[in-house]
């Protein structure tokens, strides 16, 4: 069984796509995969995001606990998992839109994900990761339980990765 690395990057305000992104990377653990937790800057100004005391609140949390994608980590992925949630997705296709930049992401899977599984949400991450060169896969079909669904998703994705290691290898 082949080593498959996989980057979860996801933004966030108040955390329930923290938890989505969390659940994603589970699944990818739970199928032998190695990961690296990653959270996108705001694009929002620090005025707007005190004027919000939950969104303050879990920024300070989240800085503490996560660090921000480095460029070496799409590099080292097979997988980027792009968690975003419905109401901005701006930060995800920003960083996709970095991704471009870097030859060496052609041919990797990027596995867009959405708080409530919204085709319309993740329709210009797909686009945007379409753009940097990245294999785009296929959403699960929102369930009744999100977080199952993300985990699933996780192990899937990472399986995708496995296969494709073993055919180009």
């Amino acid at each position: 069984m082949s080593d498959v690395n996989v980057l979860v990057v996801f933004y966030s305000k108040h955390g329930t796509t923290e938890k989505l992104a969390l659940a994603a990377g589970l699944g990818a653990i739970q199928a032998r995969a190695n990961i690296r937790l990653r959270r996108v800057a705001d694009l929002a100004d620090r005025q707007t995001i005190d004027a919000n005391a939950s969104w303050r609140e879990n920024l300070d949390r989240m800085s503490r606990d996560y660090v921000a994608p480095r460029p070496a980590d799409p590099v080292w992925a097979d997988v980027i998992i792009l968690s975003t949630p419905r109401e901005s997705c701006a930060e995800i296709e920003g960083y996709c839109s970095l991704l471009a930049a870097n030859d060496s992401v052609a041919g990797k899977i990027a596995a867009p994900l959405a708080t409530g599984g919204e085709d319309s949400v993740l329709r210009p991450i797909y686009a945007a990761a379409a753009g940097a060169g990245l294999i785009v896969a296929p959403p699960t079909k929102p369930g009744v339980d999100a977080l199952a669904d993300a985990r699933e998703f996780g192990q899937r994705v990472t399986q995708m990765a496995r296969s494709l290691k073993s055919i180009r290898t």
